[in-house]
């Protein structure tokens, strides 16, 4: 007889009923092989005894196992594993998990089989990360507020059904007006989607320009899910150098005498990641140029909102004439990173193209949710709520500069960001950071250790270090922990 104390699990404290445990343990014993078809189950009363529980209750478990199709009663032989079941073969554990293609169950493309999901910054261990809005900072309690009001109404019912891919009108609404009063873009909210964060604009736009073959612009140092993006899509990437005034235009200019460029992506606005602001002189060139040789710009603005020292350019899409820009926006970066709210606007045909597209992934937003954010932006609370966290950003700004000046000269070179949430970090070379980052992580501090900001092209020392979403007695003992780790 098989060792049932030991194979048949029971949780006391569940809200599992102990009976429909019993028969969970032998549908599992049955679905990996242990139990056959035709195999005998001990009697209730033996198994009563082995596992310490009523026999009544081992009764109901068997006539749970018979109702449910598993086993079958002979009469004056017992209880038997139902005769009619296929034979399952008893799994068989790999010795070791080396992905080999032989030890699949079923084959799939190996785009993504080597690749690790993001780290989790859900937990509560000390972060400096790469430039997150601190969501202690975020009008949460009001948003909820709102989304709890509109769901109570009787017209807001009418949210539950589907709506546009679009994404809510009434948010397309706000955005459009936010837009033209903060940045001088008008973009009607027709030409305005809603988008899962701006990744999904950045993924909708690869998939709508981008062939097998073709090529595409990107910074030398770059955003790298934009870069994998791109590949996903079987484009080429062209990697354009970035000075202290941004991507260099006339490296652009030659290249695309030499070769047809489908688009150009470019983050004008802190560029990710070294957060360098792209001259407005470049950025005339670069509209030119994209008129002159008919591309598209791909524009991520995703921290517009944060600039300290004077007021930020227009984004290009907002002096752009002849509509070659799609641009993309987030609210994710500036309010909470796990409220997943972006927006992209472009032309009419290829905004409508895009929310055809995101029906295949996602046939909508959060209605709901995005109508609560509209309200936040409709009764100024978005606008108190960033003009709130520019003074503190600001200050917690200085004061992370000051200390790396202070603490840190001889080990951090960096120039003080004019916005943004990070500062661009370029440590001595002695300083191995992947081992810093593991003594770090050691001493309760969590950090990147600057592999993410790596590509075939670029491979400095550096990463970016977050102070926005570090409070004052946060950020003195992270960079406590920081010096401790270095070697």
């Amino acid at each position: 007889m098989l060792p049932y104390k030991s194979l048949i699990q029971i949780d006391r404290n569940s809200s599992i009923t102990i009976y429909i445990q019993v028969c969970n343990n032998f549908i599992s014993l049955i679905t990996n092989g242990t139990l056959q078809p035709s195999d005998i189950l001990p009697s209730s009363r033996i198994l009563a005894e082995l596992i310490g529980i009523n026999r009544n209750t081992v009764k109901l478990a068997y006539e749970e196992l018979i109702s449910q199709g598993w086993a079958e009663s002979v009469e004056r032989k017992g209880v038997f594993v139902l005769s009619k079941l296929p034979s399952i073969s008893k799994n068989v554990i790999p010795k070791n998990n080396t992905n080999n293609s032989e030890e699949e169950s079923f084959l799939w493309t190996n785009n993504f089989k080597k690749t690790i999901p993001g780290p989790n910054y859900q937990n509560t261990i000390l972060t400096i990360d790469d430039g997150f809005p601190d969501v202690r900072l975020a009008p949460v309690d009001q948003l909820m507020r709102e989304y709890r009001s509109l769901s109570r109404k009787f017209y807001g019912k009418s949210f539950l059904k589907y709506g546009s891919s679009k994404g809510s009108e009434h948010l397309r609404i706000s955005i459009s007006n936010y837009l033209s009063n903060t940045r001088g873009l008008l973009a009607s909210p027709e030409n305005i989607l809603i988008s899962k964060g701006s990744q999904m604009g950045i993924y909708l736009t690869s998939e709508l320009l981008l062939n097998e073959g073709d090529f595409i612009a990107v910074g030398t140092s770059n955003y790298k899910f934009a870069d994998d993006t791109f590949k996903h899509s079987g484009a080429k990437l062209i990697r354009i150098p970035v000075d202290e005034n941004g991507m260099d235009i006339d490296y652009l200019e030659n290249i695309l005498q030499q070769q047809t460029l489908k688009a150009i992506y470019v983050i004008p606005h802190h560029h990710f990641p070294t957060t360098v602001t792209l001259s407005m002189e470049r950025r005339l060139k670069l509209l030119n140029l994209a008129k002159e040789y008919r591309f598209a710009i791909i524009e991520d603005d995703y921290d517009f909102d944060f600039h300290y020292e004077n007021k930020p350019y227009v984004p290009l899409a907002s002096i752009d004439h002849n509509h070659n820009v799609i641009y993309i926006g987030s609210i994710s970066k500036t309010f909470a990173p796990a409220l997943r709210i972006g927006f992209m606007s472009g032309p009419p045909a290829f905004i409508n193209a895009a929310a055809s597209l995101r029906e295949f992934i996602d046939k909508q937003g959060d209605t709901l949710l995005e109508d609560a954010f509209s309200l936040l932006f409709n009764n100024g609370e978005m606008e108190r709520h960033f003009r709130k966290s520019l003074k503190i950003y600001k200050q917690r700004r200085n004061l992370f500069c000051e200390i790396l000046q202070s603490d840190f000269k001889n080990e951090i070179q960096f120039e003080i960001p004019e916005g943004g949430l990070a500062v661009w970090s370029v440590f001595d070379k002695s300083i191995d950071l992947i081992k810093m980052s593991e003594n770090a992580l050691k001493n309760g501090l969590f950090i990147n250790n600057g592999q993410f900001y790596k590509n075939e092209s670029f491979d400095m020392n550096a990463m970016r270090i977050g102070f926005a979403s570090l409070e004052e007695k946060e950020m003195i003992k992270a960079f406590e922990i920081l010096k401790k780790s270095f070697y």
